[in-house]
């Protein structure tokens, strides 16, 4: 059995990024990561742009403060408007700044009689005052987005803004998952005697899906030696994560450590010091990686998180595989013993991080409450109200 740090350390140094790198348009490349740093092939905004609708105007300007309108700037417009001395333009918000304004005046400090304008503020007005400079944002030639960043909406907006329309990512990995159980029945059926809802199924996809990745194939197994050997030889073909939930214990009924080494898998580690989820397995077959999760739904989420999604993560060529984590105190006294390390479930308010009720593995109650986990290593015992501890974030959607 090995630390929470040598199995992170062993994910780390073994999880290589996937080689196959595609080319794929910007607006559908939510939660790929980017395989090559992307450089402005523009200036961002391209030109001095309006901030505001409003006037634009050049100084110096009388002691009325007024200025003659000799035109409209719509956005959109190529304008060739020079402006002099007393003189200004009407101007909306992206619109091209004119030559030889100096500010923008809004349009709510402005007072209007035909085509002479009042600025009627006691401010003093300054010199580039609501003008966006020409690449204020990035300029041409600069590094935009550096290799492995996660494609979200905001990313994606940005590309588009420079009049990106395609890029090289790191193709997305293909992620089979398999359920093992014999008790397990399928939500929406009356629930029988000695049998219990299955949910790991449900809770592994959504976690990957929020993830803005995808499971190619969901296999259901009994608990049957022969059953399981075939479903694993076949789930193994052409996969780069096989996620496997369920008999990774030491039951007579556990056969996937055995099943994974009929099929030439080798184990990187097996046993963890920690709680939630002693009996996570994490192995190589070839170019595939392999968890073996606990069957109990908490446990295999929370194994998810520390685990399973890093790997994801560090597949697609991302730099912060593991999740973001604070140091905080805890709003109330915890108790834990020596010799494992603690994963509890948590919430974080008010700068403080609370643990929550239920921290048992099959309790998944206290999970829909929790946003962080608290992290306890071994050696840690007894935590007091206000002593600092480390926390992880868990990814919102």
């Amino acid at each position: 059995m090995i630390t929470v740090e040598e199995a992170k350390a062993i994910l780390l140094n073994t999880v290589f990024p996937l080689s196959e790198k595609i080319k794929i348009e910007v607006s559908v490349a939510l939660g790929y990561a980017l395989a090559e740093d992307i450089y402005a092939p523009v200036n961002l905004p391209p030109f001095n742009q309006s901030n505001v609708d409003g006037y634009a105007v050049r100084f110096p300007f009388s002691q009325e403060n007024t200025w003659n309108v000799i035109d409209e700037i719509r956005a959109g417009d190529n304008s060739t408007v020079q402006l002099k001395e007393g003189e200004a333009a009407r101007i909306f918000t992206g619109a091209f700044v004119p030559d030889g304004a100096d500010a923008i005046i809004m349009q709510e400090k402005i007072t209007r009689t035909e085509n002479k304008i009042y600025y009627t503020e006691a401010t003093i007005l300054k010199k580039g005052e609501q003008i966006r400079t020409q690449g204020a944002q990035i300029k041409k030639g600069d590094l935009a987005l550096k290799i492995g960043t996660t494609l979200n909406p905001s990313a994606i907006s940005f590309l588009s803004a420079l009049g990106i329309a395609e890029i090289i990512v790191f193709n997305k990995p293909n992620i089979k998952l398999i359920i093992t159980g014999n008790e397990l029945q399928p939500a929406g059926t009356v629930l029988e005697t000695g049998k219990v809802y299955e949910s790991n199924s449900a809770t592994l996809q959504s976690a990957i899906t929020a993830m803005g990745l995808n499971t190619s194939q969901l296999i259901f197994v009994k608990d049957d030696k022969k059953s399981l050997k075939a479903a694993v030889s076949e789930a193994l073909k052409n996969t780069d994560l096989l996620l496997l939930s369920g008999g990774i214990s030491v039951g007579d009924y556990d056969f996937v450590k055995e099943v994974l080494k009929e099929n030439n898998t080798e184990t990187l580690f097996y046993k963890v010091a920690q709680k939630p989820g002693k009996p996570l397995f994490f192995g190589k077959n070839n170019n595939t990686f392999i968890f073996g999760l606990p069957g109990n739904p908490a446990s295999a989420l929370t194994c998810f998180y520390e685990y399973v999604y890093s790997a994801l993560r560090k597949m697609q060529g991302r730099e912060n595989i593991f999740l973001n984590s604070l140091q905080l105190p805890v709003a109330k006294n915890i108790s834990k013993k020596k010799g494992l390390a603690h994963f509890l479930k948590a919430q974080i308010k008010n700068n403080k991080v609370e643990s929550l009720e239920g921290q048992e593995s099959f309790i998944m109650k206290s999970f829909t409450e929790a946003n962080a986990f608290i992290y306890l290593p071994i050696e840690k015992e007894n935590v007091q109200a206000g002593e600092i501890v480390e926390v992880h974030i868990l990814p919102e959607l």
